[in-house]
């Protein structure tokens, strides 16, 4: 209701926090957000008016279907809290289905969002239809209502600081003049948007009065509350997505140049761009976050890159063997072919082959059983990049395949092998369909760098479908039997096929409904003109 009462986002401009601008000389990127998120790029804002008519409507509707729209709205902003609700909220990551799949816990709020208005249209619609015979207990509920929220926009706005002390979790971390600044500037801002808001809700109350004492006509209430509605959401929208945050195609591809340009990576870039294989990996350590830079992703596959929704076995990697230190083997296993690293005194970065990666499939010589995800992982140990020194036990990805006893089952009685001579080479990449072709004089065991996702991914030696083994916590790897053989991974998950079919259905019996009632009104029309 009061869009800008926690700073609005990490990200202002200078007209939102003018004395911090002129402090930090910055006209952008001002962290005025201070509430209890890690980060915030901007409220969720239902709008003042919207509220206001939420509030009129549990007193004014007299349909049942208020109370279990109000019930789904309670649940949900009570589940958006995340761990600030941690009893409840992680109960119900335990034990929700699907839950733990959430991107954010706020995601939720698109169903109050989606309910607001429609109990605001509920409540226009009521005060349509009662409004000869119940106007003054009307009024009555529209004061009650107004009293509500204005007093909420004052109590919280102007006289926030009774309240809150403008504090953010990251103020620590900034000069006391800076903070001392900042703090005004939300202060200033939250009471700013706190009266705005109370005097939207106030010109909102007055079109209601006015419509319901008989001073307006239906059409001129109409037109107000969605004018207001629209003057009351649109900047706020405007500022957070506006046209500025859009960029053409060209632009956008410019964009990325011109990173590359200011970073120093161009050489680097181009020396790596005129390797013609099309199926390999780079890691850029010329950044200080490989895991929070999308840039390379733009021109190579990354050991890196940035994503919000790593799958969990991969983040896992990044953290026992990718994070604190780069292990050298598991590089080798990801087909690392070639490493960015820091600039030179230029500030040029440089790129540095890596001769030992594994390539995109290989038979290997052994597995290593492994009783658990832990123990798997502790397997893989071996030297940081770089490092040329070599402990017995280390991992070598070339040799042994560390495999999860759960696949025992397929590996029972197979004796497997390689010849000096054996290879897998990749003859098409494709993103939903790779072709490998193999040659080994005895039975083997191929592991492919890819990632290991059993929900789509099926694989097929000459034609004939094959069960997939994860290797190496996050690999693929299939038997393969002596002699010359063609490979294939297809990408085809049932629940899109699936989904594709109920979507066929799906349209199939909206059309037929449609042309069902077409036929209807005009059947009805016919009758009635008769």
């Amino acid at each position: 209701m009061i869009p800008y009462l926690y700073g609005g986002s990490d990200n202002e401009t200078a007209d939102k926090a003018p004395k911090t601008a002129e402090a930090t000389n910055m006209q952008e990127n001002l962290p005025l957000y201070w509430g209890p998120q890690p980060f915030l790029q901007g409220p969720v804002y239902f709008g003042a008016i919207i509220c206001f008519l939420f509030i009129l409507g549990l007193m004014v509707v007299r349909s049942p279907h208020k109370w279990w729209m109000l019930a789904v709205c309670v649940l949900s902003i009570l589940m958006s809290f995340g761990k600030n609700f941690a009893a409840f909220n992680y109960f119900l990551f335990d034990h929700l289905p699907m839950y733990n799949k959430f991107r954010a816990p706020s995601m939720v709020l698109i169903l109050p969002q989606l309910l607001f208005p429609v109990i605001g249209i509920m409540t226009v619609q009521e005060i349509i239809e009662r409004k000869s015979k119940d106007a003054n207990d009307i009024w009555k509920k529209i004061k009650i209502a107004g009293a509500i929220t204005i007093g909420i926009c004052i109590l919280l706005g102007p006289l926030g600081s009774m309240f809150f002390d403008y504090t953010g979790g990251s103020d620590a971390q900034m000069q006391p003049e800076l903070v001392k600044v900042l703090k005004e500037d939300r202060a200033s801002l939250a009471a700013k948007s706190g009266l705005l808001s109370a005097f939207y809700i106030l010109i909102a109350a007055a079109l209601i009065w006015a419509y319901i004492k008989d001073k307006i006509k239906l059409n001129i209430l109409v037109a107000g509350l969605g004018l207001m509605i629209a003057v009351d959401l649109i900047p706020v929208c405007a500022h957070y997505l506006g046209g500025d945050k859009y960029e053409e195609l060209p632009d956008y591809a410019t964009y990325f140049e011109n990173e590359v340009n200011r970073r120093g990576c161009r050489q680097a870039y181009n020396t790596v761009l005129q390797d013609k294989d099309p199926y390999f990996r780079v890691l850029d350590l010329s950044q200080k976050n490989p895991y929070n830079d999308a840039l390379p992703a733009y021109y190579f596959k990354c050991i890196g890159g940035y994503h919000p929704a790593k799958i969990e076995a991969y983040q896992d990697l990044i953290d026992a063997h990718l994070s604190s230190g780069f292990n050298g083997q598991v590089l080798n296993m990801l087909n690392t072919k070639y490493i960015f690293v820091s600039g030179n005194q230029r500030g040029e970065a440089g790129v540095i082959p890596n001769p030992n990666a594994c390539g995109n499939a290989w038979f290997v010589n052994e597995v290593k059983w492994a009783a658990s995800a832990d123990e798997e992982l502790a397997l893989m140990k071996a030297a940081p990049i770089g490092d040329t020194s070599h402990n017995p036990g280390d991992f070598d990805p070339k040799k042994t395949a560390i495999v999860r006893a759960s696949f025992k089952d397929q590996l029972n009685g197979y004796n497997m092998g390689k010849d000096s001579l054996a290879f897998v080479r990749l003859t098409q990449y494709g993103l939903d369909d790779l072709s490998f072709a193999s040659n080994n004089s005895k039975d083997g065991l191929a592991v492919f760098s890819d990632i290991y996702y059993d929900h789509g991914w099926e694989a097929y030696v000459d034609g004939k479908q094959t069960p997939i083994i994860k290797a190496n916590y996050v690999l693929r790897a299939i038997k393969i039997p002596a002699g010359q053989h063609k490979i294939e991974f297809h990408f085809r998950p049932r629940s899109y096929e699936k989904g594709n079919q109920v979507a066929l259905v799906s349209s199939i019996l909206i059309l037929g409904l449609l042309i069902g009632a077409i036929v209807g009104l005009f059947k009805k029309q016919a009758s009635a003109s008769k």
